[in-house]
């Protein structure tokens, strides 16, 4: 369907921090089966053999007071080891639970798989709301009680995800994902969306939290620039590429997952310096693990990802000395302060609240 953003969040009322607000930094971790990330999509064929090796990435996280987010697929939630092993970590406090919905892997079987399916924004609006009731309620089950934080599959929100979330007792989404446009298959485009947190949905009860990405270089601040090189005619030339091997303009995210830590410190500073003060981290559980993902081929691969994540860590947390967070730590800190909120205002206008 290629939503944008405009239609998937309304009216929204952007997070305005104050000029004494520290720097904050929180780590969602897409705690998911391992599949084929190559072929098709598949209801079967998958493990959760790779959150194995997670237990050993928050004992590493312990120290600096970080505690993951992990939202969590139906597979996970389904599986008796992936349940195990979550449960301990829960119990200890050691990371905090949302919900990660993959359609296709998540009841009612209802849609033809196919790439455009996969994005659960795209599906009648009755068969998603089905799949993430089945999937919070299962989550409840196994952790005592309903998630509040969700992040889409593939980020695929549809302009029926707000009401649906709200409906459901969601009260926080991690799924925009901005400067990128998952149209080539079917997906959302969250180009005209804010970088920074705002709210949005039914009474703006919701509270999104952007993936970390933006474009860092001598261009970067040439104002539309960068999604004209998006445009699929120029990305057929790979102009991106050239941009980026001259370092005049390139679109880095957050994560150790295909970015080096040099790139990851390069979009921390130039979004620090545009006035971000919470920044997300993430990765994918089966990357984890080797064979899983295209970023961790191997054992030796799986070791470098795990260390860019620690020095990206280390870099925020220590040189920048950034808080360690949760999401829900942000909203319950956001709702304990009084927030003038601008109702009224696009996806694409970051003028409004004060925090």
């Amino acid at each position: 369907m290629n939503w944008k953003a405009e239609r998937i969040f309304g009216a929204i009322a952007p997070v305005d921090w104050s000029d004494s607000s520290p720097l904050r930094l929180h780590l969602v971790i897409d705690t998911e089966e391992s599949f084929d990330w190559t072929g098709p999509f598949r209801r079967d064929g998958h493990d959760v053999r790779a959150l194995r090796a997670l237990p050993n990435l928050v004992r590493r996280l312990e120290h600096r007071r970080l505690v993951p987010t992990c939202v969590v697929t139906w597979p996970v939630v389904r599986s008796a080891e992936g349940r195990a092993i979550l449960s301990e970590l829960v119990a200890s406090r050691s990371v905090a639970i949302g919900a990660h919905l993959h359609p296709w892997v998540t009841p009612p079987f209802e849609e033809r798989l196919g790439p455009a399916s996969s994005y659960a924004g795209n599906l009648p609006p009755a068969l998603e709301a089905a799949k993430l009731a089945a999937l919070g309620e299962r989550i409840g089950e196994a952790f005592g009680r309903p998630p509040r934080v969700y992040k889409a599959g593939r980020y695929g929100l549809g302009p029926a995800t707000a009401a649906t979330l709200d409906r459901l007792g969601y009260r926080i989404d991690l799924s925009g994902y901005p400067c990128r446009d998952f149209g080539g298959d079917g997906g959302p485009d969250y180009r005209g969306m804010p970088d920074r947190p705002f709210r949005f949905g039914p009474g703006q009860r919701l509270l999104e939290l952007p993936m970390s990405c933006g474009y860092v270089g001598r261009l970067a601040a040439l104002p539309g620039l960068a999604r004209v090189v998006d445009q699929p005619a120029l990305e057929r030339l790979r102009l991106g590429g050239l941009l980026a091997r001259t370092g005049l303009l390139e679109r880095v995210t957050l994560t150790p997952e295909g970015f080096t830590v040099e790139e990851q410190q390069r979009l921390v500073r130039a979004l620090v310096a545009r006035g971000q003060k919470l920044l997300c981290l993430s990765l994918h559980s089966p990357s984890l693990a080797p064979g899983n993902t295209p970023y961790a081929p191997d054992a030796a691969a799986c070791a470098e990802l795990v260390d860019r994540l620690e020095r990206v860590l280390d870099f925020v947390l220590g040189e920048l000395g950034a808080v360690p967070t949760s999401a829900e730590a942000v909203l319950d800190a956001l709702e304990a302060a009084p927030v003038n909120r601008a109702a009224g205002a696009g996806a694409g206008d970051r003028k409004g609240s004060a925090g």
